[in-house]
């Protein structure tokens, strides 16, 4: 008995048995060593033909040299075979893994690992004419100390039997064909790979690729489906690549727009005087001399007009009386105030047309368009706000900074609803709603 089994079997007096579709898994303890049996459903292993079709599995099985290939050898008695004996290993259910430990779905890659050994044995296994069938989380066995994937007995070789006991609390990952008596072949395991995929991310959200993959996979008419499993896996692995792509090309936009900004924010520009029309009726002269009290209370929404006039009124008084550092922090106060309320008004306004339901609908190369403008947007409007106000280089970028981010944690909250159909993950969405305002705030920030 190795130390693994001492420690079992300490644990535990009795045995615990995991249910699988023909019967239960379990471990019994024989001359002080664990070994793994199954024992057979009394109503599956009364059929007639059950004994053939296991001694015609076992046949089959055992020259398939597949690492994700479990072996065994059936345990016969007078009335047929009754049991099998299963090579060794320390194996648990997909059902009771996930069951124990829910979060594990979300670990790193654990999903990704687990598809790609099961389509790994599902094509090597029709490659030789043989269909596992049932893809039910409880007809997968997993290994404890890494969680690779483990097959046992295939539904192929059962096909004579009553498909309704054999697959009975199960029927929803078999396609409709094996009950009806159709054919079993590659377009069968395609199905109740869809249900499993379904099932897997049922709790975590199915990236938008797969939606639309497993829909044909699971379609009720076969000739709907994928032919084969090798043709789901290569659309599954070409779904995976665009999209990789895509995160991949929005990142680089957003680099280079970064370093678009760095390059003209470095090149020496020559003074551009823009031309603003006065307003009818300007602040008067005397207002500015004798009550700059009256000034301070000029709202946050005066338009640019009107800020330069009292910006370049200060100025003069500044340059012939001089004004108290109160006085000058006052204005310099309510002229931020002014450059806060405005441009959250704008950027708001510019973020809500990327960042909202009927915008995200779209392709990966509509969103990197869109937001490469609502960039650029968004900074015009702060060189705009930042020449009217007189706001330093430095603290409208603050400001500026400050705004994108409180707003993208809104366009967040908003954002957590379904979009193209389908149930996102909470990290998911986060990630691609900050993806554009994080390269608005990083060009924004080199404009220092």
């Amino acid at each position: 008995m190795n130390f693994e089994e001492m420690l079992e079997a300490r644990k535990a007096k009795k045995t615990i048995k995991a249910r699988i579709p023909y019967g239960y898994f379990y471990k019994r303890l024989i001359d002080g060593k664990f070994s793994n049996f199954v024992e057979f459903h009394d109503e599956v292993a009364d059929q007639l033909t059950f004994s053939r079709c296991v001694k015609a599995d076992c046949e089959a099985t055992n020259h398939i040299t597949h690492k994700a290939q479990l072996h065994f050898t059936p345990n016969e008695g007078d009335d047929g075979v009754y049991a099998l004996a299963v090579e060794v290993g320390n194996y648990l259910t997909l059902e009771q893994l996930v069951n124990d430990d829910p979060a594990i779905v979300a670990k790193n890659d654990f999903l990704n690992t687990t598809l790609r050994e099961l389509f790994d044995i599902a094509c090597c296994l029709n490659d030789q004419g043989i269909y596992h069938v049932c893809y039910a989380p409880s007809n997968i066995l997993v290994r404890k100390n890494d969680n690779a994937v483990r097959l046992l007995c295939h539904g192929s070789f059962y096909t004579k039997t009553d498909q309704d006991i054999l697959y009975d609390g199960v029927e929803n990952f078999v396609a409709p064909e094996v009950f009806n008596g159709g054919e079993v072949d590659g377009r069968t395991d395609v199905f109740s790979l869809g249900k499993l995929i379904e099932w897997l991310y049922n709790s975590s959200g199915m990236p938008f690729e797969l939606k639309k993959i497993v829909d044909k996979a699971t379609d009720a008419d076969r000739e709907e489906r994928f032919a084969r499993v090798e043709d789901m896996r290569n659309f599954i692995n070409k779904a995976r690549a665009v999209r990789r792509t895509a995160i991949s090309a929005i990142v680089a936009v957003a680099v280079a727009l970064t370093v678009v900004g760095l390059f003209f924010y470095l090149l020496p520009n020559p003074e551009v005087v823009e031309y603003v029309k006065p307003v009818e009726e300007p602040i008067p002269d005397e207002m500015v001399e004798d009550d700059i009290e009256a000034i301070m209370g000029i709202g946050a929404d005066a338009d640019s007009a009107t800020i330069a006039h009292i910006v370049e009124l200060q100025k003069h008084k500044k340059d012939s009386l001089g004004v108290g550092e109160a006085k000058l922090r006052q204005y310099n106060a309510k002229a931020e105030a002014i450059f806060r309320k405005q441009f959250a008004k704008a950027a708001d306004e510019i973020l809500s047309e990327v960042y909202n339901p009927n915008e995200m609908d779209g392709t990966e190369k509509d969103f990197a368009w869109k937001t490469k403008q609502m960039t650029e947007q968004l900074t015009k409007k702060q060189a705009e706000l930042m020449k009217a106000t007189t706001l330093s280089p430095d603290r409208a970028q603050a400001i500026s900074s400050q705004i994108i981010e409180q707003l993208t944690e809104k366009k967040k909250a908003m954002m957590s609803k379904d979009y193209m159909g389908i149930k996102k993950q909470k990290s998911e969405q986060e990630s691609e709603a900050k993806a554009g305002a994080g390269a608005a705030k990083k060009v924004i920030e080199k404009q220092k």
